[in-house]
């Protein structure tokens, strides 16, 4: 089974604001850009992707707006099921939040998705777009790049037959000094339904190889909601450091050895 190693995109998103005049109240979807717009029987959706209009392989913080009849919805709930075919093979899914809940503060459903592969010439990405049950776009097609910053590893554990996706959210651009430190962890059986891991303990220790040390003041991620873990590592010089996670689910060790992320501190 393949071992992927996946990158992703970071960007900067700045606003201003004029002193002559009253601030106006912020664009709830200001710090997203618009990926694509569908519309079919009076049944549109606009998707927006945090501070791009490009999807990357690896984790994206995505919204949906939803127009019926051409009035938006703000209740229920959206549901974003993205495939990937190939010529050569079977199909699979990736990992992607269940259900999308409308977010007031930033004027539409808000989530992720971990996109595990990028589109080629016999690679495809497709997706099925259902607001509330009640309205639906099928096998909608869409592109996805690499970009740089965001990483992800696959893995099968044998003891427990499930493959197992971790995917790095942050950081996506590594200081010199304390990083914050999220990842989010998924699980799956057949490549189809991802679920997310909610009762992970996780261990990192930064090296660098080169210099052959590690660092101290180190914070282990902790789950905080929707499969997502969160701690800080601190790469303490310029240059390339390994991060490496352990990470213990039901008392059983289910990372390889080694499990490590990358990072270019600068």
């Amino acid at each position: 089974m393949n071992k992927l190693l996946l990158l992703i995109f970071c960007t900067i998103v700045f606003a201003s604001c004029s002193k002559e005049n009253p601030t106006a109240p912020a664009d709830p979807v200001s710090s997203y850009t618009k990926v694509l717009t569908l519309d079919s029987a009076g049944f549109k959706i606009e998707m927006y992707n945090e501070s791009s209009s490009i999807l990357f392989v690896g984790y994206n913080e995505i919204g949906f707006k939803v127009y019926v009849n051409n009035v938006e919805k703000k209740t229920g709930f959206f549901k974003y099921t993205p495939i990937m075919f190939h010529t050569s093979g079977p199909g699979h899914a990736t990992p992607v939040q269940s259900e999308f809940q409308y977010d007031n503060s930033k004027g539409m459903f808000k989530g992720y998705v971990c996109y595990s592969m990028l589109s080629d010439t016999t690679s495809f990405w497709f997706a099925d777009y259902n607001y509330n049950n009640e309205n639906l776009l099928k096998k909608k097609q869409f592109d996805v790049v690499l970009g740089t910053g965001n990483q992800m590893r696959i893995w099968f554990d044998a003891s427990s037959s499930l493959l197992y996706n971790l995917t790095l959210i942050t950081p996506k651009d590594p200081v010199v000094g304390l990083n914050d430190f999220k990842v989010i962890l998924h699980t799956t059986t057949d490549q189809t339904t991802y679920t997310e891991v909610s009762n992970a303990q996780m261990y990192i220790r930064p090296w660098m190889s080169s210099h052959g040390h590690g660092s101290s003041s180190n914070v282990n991620p902790v789950f905080t909601n929707h499969g997502k873990y969160e701690g800080k590592c601190n790469l303490t010089m310029p240059g390339l450091w390994y991060v490496f996670d352990s990470i213990i689910v039901n008392n059983q060790t289910i990372s390889p050895n080694p499990l490590y992320l990358v990072f270019d501190a600068r």
